[in-house]
């Protein structure tokens, strides 16, 4: 029997490619040392290089894989479907689609020819040979009217990859990808960007804003002078900038309204000496964080403060604490200072006495800043975040303010007679709003404009008749105005791009198949619309011309035996034509002695499928004896009709 190679014999599951590759070149080897024609030899070659180069032709890897499986276990008995009524031509089907190896017994020349049409109808590439040319040329012969076109005396020049996109591009075909070859598209760079088109869908349905003031806006810029509305368009955006800066009525209640007071000139003072004091306070408290404490044992007044920055003059101009004869302002001085402790001591020298100014400077800073927040009915802050963050949102406060009022000032002078006015915060907004739109987008007019000119120039882009219907669509949806149309049209537009180049496609292999293979062209081409499953074909080839120039890889599906009681081993190497292998065996056959390709199927595990033979009605035996009349005597298992 055939030894499948060192990879059977030591049982190493784990090999690395080089050793799997070694190991099915020795098993070539040892498959075609059984031959000794010169077809074998050349067929030995050919499959060595095909390994050697790193492909090798997935029949023969999966043959030594399944005798070498077969190895690792006791003989199990031959898999075969016996009943006549599971051994038709759909049981040969759903066999060959499970199983890689195959044979067909007891099939006569009928029942092989209905067990290929089978394949050809399940889209199979066949490669039938055998032994005996004979046989072959009238299984050719039989094959029934309608698998003409699709049987061949060879195999069609398109490559693998080729013929296998060919028939996924018949299968796939229907009448409106057929109508693309006819139509002219756009390009993508032709096409205007939805987001563009977006946007300007949106300035023609909103024409300038959501408000009566807004709406104006386009009009009176149009007739503006370009310096003029580049510094009202940069008044807008500080309009734009400020106010995203504010925070959310969410998260700060009262800061729009107090925008909407300035803007009034409400509160005007009140709010810059608050903003000012705030200013001082967060300074004062970011630079006594690490200074010495100061603690107050007695009640602070208005006046202490005052005598106390006297004092701390009198020290930094040079003065001088004295024990006798003191000055009148350190007699003033000493009975406050004595209630007052800096770091646990009593405030003497000047750093000391400093230290307690900013301190008494900063409480009243904390006093006005209340009273302010009380005057503009604003919370009071109740810590030193609370005060940063009060001192950040008045100072985006102060910038809205201030722009919103030049924009009030800028749109109410933009023309001698402009009716435009700005009320309200909330007109500023929809007012700078519009101006930043009409830079970027110009007037609702002049977006119509721009989309009618897309449009014409997008329908210029193909002959009416070559227009396709997405690219109808499109410029419809340009002149309509419809954003979401013309992103649908464009979206569409790019699958209907991809279904021309397919149909191009299609078209441009059918042409090479048909120069080569006229009627397998016009058969699939017939069978694409009624029956897309069976674009297979059957091709008769010499077992010499096989063995000497095997097909490239992909090039069939299953490869036919007919006659194959009559083949050795060596034979074994025509598994490098397809993946498959189906060796069919006549009722009349009778297998040679093993070793023989048959043998070597039955101990990979091949699934048989067996036919019964049909058996003979006996013969009615008329004697023949002289001067008598002939008459029929029938056999015992045949009884006269009403007996």
């Amino acid at each position: 029997m055939l030894d499948v190679g060192p990879a059977a014999e030591s049982g190493d599951a784990e090999r690395d490619e080089d050793g799997e590759a070694a190991d099915l070149a020795i098993f070539v080897d040892r498959l075609a040392a059984a031959g000794s024609d010169h077809f074998t030899g050349l067929a030995r070659t050919q499959i060595r290089r095909a390994i050697g180069e790193g492909g090798p032709p997935p029949g023969v890897r999966r043959l030594a894989e399944a005798l070498a499986a077969a190895m690792d276990r006791p003989p199990a008995p031959r898999p075969s479907a016996d009943s006549s009524d599971s051994a038709g031509p759909a049981a040969v089907v759903s066999a060959v689609r499970a199983n890689t190896l195959v044979v067909l017994e007891n099939f006569d020349p009928a029942e092989t020819v209905a067990a290929l049409d089978a394949l050809l109808a399940d889209g199979k590439r066949v490669v039938v040979t055998g032994p005996d040319q004979m046989r072959c040329a009238r299984l050719q012969q039989a094959m029934p009217a309608r698998t003409a076109g699709r049987v061949l005396d060879r195999l069609p020049e398109l490559s693998s990859g080729e013929l296998r996109e060919l028939r996924s591009l018949l299968a796939t075909s229907t009448a409106a990808r057929r109508a693309r070859a006819d139509q002219e598209l756009p390009a993508t760079i032709d096409l205007p960007a939805p987001a563009e088109v977006a946007e300007l869908c949106r300035q023609c349905h909103q024409s300038g804003g959501p408000g009566p003031s807004a709406r104006m806006v386009p009009d009176l810029l149009r007739d503006v002078e370009p310096g003029r509305r580049a510094a009202v368009t940069s008044v807008a955006r500080l309009v734009d900038r400020s106010l995203t800066a504010l925070p959310s009525p969410a998260d700060c209640a009262w800061a729009w309204p107090l925008l909407e007071n300035l803007v009034l000139c409400q509160h005007r003072a009140v709010f810059d000496g608050m903003l000012e004091d705030t200013a001082q306070a967060v300074t004062a408290v970011q630079q006594g964080r690490n200074c010495a404490p100061v603690v107050l044992t007695t009640r602070a007044d208005a006046d202490m403060l005052g005598l106390l920055r006297q004092y701390r003059d009198f020290l930094a101009d040079g003065g001088r604490t004295r024990t006798f004869f003191r000055t009148a302002l350190q007699r003033e001085a000493q009975p406050v200072l004595e209630g007052i402790r800096v770091d646990g001591r009593a405030p003497v020298s000047k750093a000391d006495v400093g230290r307690v100014v900013e301190y008494l400077e900063l409480g009243e800073w904390l006093r006005r800043v209340c009273a302010g927040c009380g005057e503009l009915g604003i919370p009071a802050p109740r810590d030193d975040e609370e005060l940063r963050r009060l001192h950040d949102v008045l100072v985006a406060v102060a910038v809205a303010a201030r722009s919103v009022s030049a924009l009030r000032h800028d749109v109410l002078f933009l023309t001698e007679d402009s009716p435009l006015s700005v009320p309200d915060v909330k007109t500023a907004a929809e007012v700078a709003a519009a101006v930043l739109d009409y830079e970027v987008y110009g007037s609702g007019i002049q977006a119509a404009r721009r989309l009618d000119t897309m449009a014409e120039r997008l329908a210029a882009r193909c002959a009416i008749a070559a227009m396709s219907p997405e690219h109808e669509r499109a410029c419809t949806a340009l002149r309509e105005r419809d954003a979401a149309g013309y992103a649908d049209a464009a979206e569409a537009l790019v699958a209907a791009r991809r279904e021309q180049h397919d149909e191009r496609r299609r078209t441009t292999l059918l042409l090479r198949l048909g120069a080569a293979a006229p009627r397998l062209a016009a058969a699939w081409t017939a069978l694409a619309d009624q029956n897309p499953a069976a674009l297979g074909m059957a091709v008769f080839l010499p077992m010499e011309q096989l063995l000497a120039n095997i097909p490239p890889p992909d090039s069939a599906d299953v490869l036919l035996l007919a006659g194959a009681v009559d083949l050795g081993i060596e034979h074994l190497l025509l598994t490098a034509v397809a993946p498959r292998l189906v060796a069919a065996v006549g009722p009349d056959d009778r297998p040679a002695p093993p070793p023989t390709l048959l043998s070597v199927l039955e101990r990979a595990d091949a699934l048989t499928i067996r036919r019964k033979p049909v058996e003979q009605p006996a013969a009615a035996v008329v004697p023949i004896t002289a001067g008598a009349t002939p008459r029929a005597v029938r056999s015992p298992s045949m009884q006269q009709a009403g007996a």
